[in-house]
């Protein structure tokens, strides 16, 4: 429970730092609103998953009637996307996932206007590169060198989980691969995550674990080398070397694989087990 009163408190605290500056202008064309939260920050060309939250002058993520395009600077092309709100787990409010497409390199627009609000305008400038951080979709999955049980003595040295599902240690990325099943990577730190959001997230893969037990291989990357030695102290932590392997740079981070071994989809941030499940549904049912 205490990692979802810690999401609150951030959402709250990113609020109190902003009052008073509900919109600033970093430019002629860019727009910044205080309402507006956007973690997402890997873009590439082809399909992307941007999440972003409003937050109201309570503190809290609402749901909205809103507006969303997105803009190709040099073309001038605009699309219209509608995003899919999705609650928190066990609190108020929700997150939207914006879901599109850029099909060229260079600069675009996210535009969000709120309908029910004329004054609500959010408008963010981003780059879109061929140099893509993490491993790219539609490719296959890069080697990974993932910590398993047989690796340790002692489960509590490659998960902070108090509660660990030994099945997610079981196997190496490679080991995983070929078995004619879909396979799921996720990096975060249960008990020490940055964000509050990786136990709510590592409880949407033991949910889905139970459903789908025979049918996909759930595999945990702990953020930290050392979860054993933290013992409350972040000041002993040390990140992972496994992180490097595929350029993780913040956590959560989940990477579902098809039976072929080829990067299906990503999701930088939380992942809800309604949005995540609609593509294992349809990768199970090719």
């Amino acid at each position: 429970m205490h990692f979802i009163k810690n999401i609150l408190f951030i959402n709250f605290a990113i609020l109190l730092l902003c009052i008073g500056c509900s919109q600033l202008k970093t430019d002629s064309t860019e727009i910044i609103n205080s309402n507006v939260v956007m973690p997402t920050n890997e873009y590439s060309l082809g399909f992307n998953r941007i999440v972003f939250s409003v937050v109201n002058n309570e503190g809290s993520e609402a749901k909205k009637p809103l507006t969303v395009s997105v803009k190709n600077v040099k073309t001038n092309k605009l699309n219209v996307v509608d995003p899919v709100f999705y609650k928190w787990p066990n609190k108020n409010g929700g997150f939207y996932v914006l879901n599109t497409i850029f099909d060229n390199e260079g600069s675009y627009f996210i535009n969000i206007n709120d309908l029910t609000d004329s004054d609500f305008i959010y408008k963010k400038k981003i780059n879109i590169t061929d140099n893509e951080l993490t491993p790219k979709l539609g490719e296959v999955i890069p080697v990974l060198n993932n910590k398993i049980i047989t690796d340790t003595q002692n489960i509590s040295e490659i998960t902070s989980d108090s509660n660990p599902d030994h099945n997610f240690y079981q196997y190496k990325l490679s080991e995983a691969l070929n078995n004619d099943k879909l396979v799921i990577v996720f990096f975060l730190s249960p008990n020490f995550c940055k964000t509050a959001t990786c136990f709510p997230q590592l409880d949407v893969f033991k949910k889905l674990k139970l459903k789908y037990h025979d049918k996909i291989i759930f595999i945990h990357v702990e953020v930290y080398e050392n979860p054993h030695l933290i013992k409350g102290n972040l000041n002993n932590t040390k990140i992972s070397s496994v992180l490097n392997e595929w350029n993780i740079k913040s956590e959560p981070y989940t990477f579902l694989i098809d039976k072929n071994n080829y990067l299906f989809r990503k999701f930088q941030g939380y992942v809800s087990f309604e949005e995540i499940e609609n593509y294992i549904v349809n990768l199970l049912n090719e």
